[in-house]
């Protein structure tokens, strides 16, 4: 007996990220503004009212979003770092981001909320556990900092096509860091 609420625990479970999967997917193309309950509900293929039982404002929508985008990096960055450094792991996941079409740049749509909802910032610093205090490689704060600088300078060099980064020179700039 105690299957079946699993199981529908499950799949609630995966019908919510499928809905913000389709969330995320619409700030990468056409922003927040453009984020409406009826366009996620279309692009996930569910009624409006479906939406409506995970998400009941586009306020609570765009906090879940946040929410959920924060966690994903959150575990990406923690896989990669593997009891290493996280700046290192930060700065490693960030440079693979940069390599993926704009379209499938998910943690991008981060700083879109952010800017969009900059009251959202708040919630997704408190969501990420990038401190120095984290470190567990013995690099110093500085160093720490320096690579999350670096990390945080390519994210928005990619988001805004400021300049291409060539997969090479993302190799170089990894190697030359200690973070390859």
């Amino acid at each position: 007996m105690s299957t079946i609420p699993s199981i529908r625990a499950r799949a609630a479970g995966l019908r919510r990220q499928q809905l913000l999967d389709a969330a995320a997917a619409l700030v990468l193309k056409r922003g927040t503004a453009a984020l409406t309950l009826d366009a996620v509900a279309e692009a996930a293929h569910v009624s409006k009212g479906g939406l409506l039982y995970y998400f009941d404002s586009k306020n609570s929508l765009l906090e879940a979003l946040a929410d959920y985008l924060a966690e994903q990096l959150q575990i990406e960055v923690e896989r990669e770092a593997a009891g290493g450094s996280l700046a290192k792991a930060y700065l490693q996941v960030v440079s693979r981001m940069g390599q993926l079409p704009k379209d499938q740049q998910v943690f991008k749509a981060l700083t879109i909320i952010c800017t969009a909802q900059p009251e959202l910032a708040g919630r997704v610093r408190a969501r990420l556990h990038l401190s120095p205090s984290d470190n567990l490689s013995g690099e110093t704060p500085l160093e720490e900092l320096h690579l999350r600088l670096v990390a945080d300078g390519m994210w928005l060099a990619d988001l805004f096509s400021c300049y291409e980064i060539s997969p090479e020179q993302r190799a170089a700039l990894l190697q030359k860091l200690g973070a390859a």
